[in-house]
């Protein structure tokens, strides 16, 4: 009879020593490397316009640091760290003011964007959603570009789908600061 081996888990300080040589995007999830196939161009393309709205906004009113694909450290013992296809994270939560060099941010941004791929399953965005939100963040974006909708999340509080017709406002992207404003079809127009 054989006896199990325990799987040693990552941290997030293994994992960011990692080097995949291959091109796949990884997340840690629960200490565990996840692979994440490339996106397609079209995804790159939406998250890059949301990015750019929000990078916008968040110099506009010197609130802090919007992101794409940067890695947060979003829970220890074990480590999960995911990197949203856009964020913006204000200043007062990142210590000391600065984005480190060599480190993931500890916590979640206000706004996470995850852009949802054609192999994307519900349930796993589901469950990236429900640990953005366990971990911290305001607001998470599940952008569908095969239904043009962006569904709203924040913590307690049913979550919210707009379409074609609908803005996305400062409230949306858990900005304090009125003035942003980003229609839902100007992303899919893209």
């Amino acid at each position: 009879m054989t006896t199990p081996v325990a799987e040693a888990l990552l941290t997030a300080e293994e994992f960011a020593q990692t080097v995949d040589r291959s091109g796949v995007r990884t997340e840690l999830v629960r200490g565990r490397i996840v692979e994440l196939p490339p996106a397609m161009t079209k995804h790159g393309v939406l998250a890059g316009f949301i990015h750019a709205a929000l990078l916008s906004h968040v110099l506009a009113h010197r609130l802090g640091f919007a992101t794409s694909e940067g890695g947060y450290l979003l829970a220890r013992s074990p480590d999960t760290v995911f990197a949203p296809d856009a964020a913006w994270i204000a200043t007062e939560r990142v210590p000391g003011g600065a984005l480190p060099d060599d480190a993931y941010v500890e916590g979640a941004p206000n706004l996470a964007v995850e852009v949802v791929s054609p192999d994307d399953r519900d349930a796993d965005v589901a469950a990236k959603v429900a640990d953005w939100l366990a971990a911290g963040a305001e607001r998470v974006w599940e952008v569908r570009p095969r239904t043009r909708t962006v569904t709203v999340h924040r913590p307690g509080a049913p979550p919210r789908t707009l379409g074609d017709g609908d803005t996305l406002t400062s409230d949306d992207a858990a900005s304090r600061v009125e003035g942003f404003a980003l229609g839902v079809a100007s992303i899919f127009d893209q």
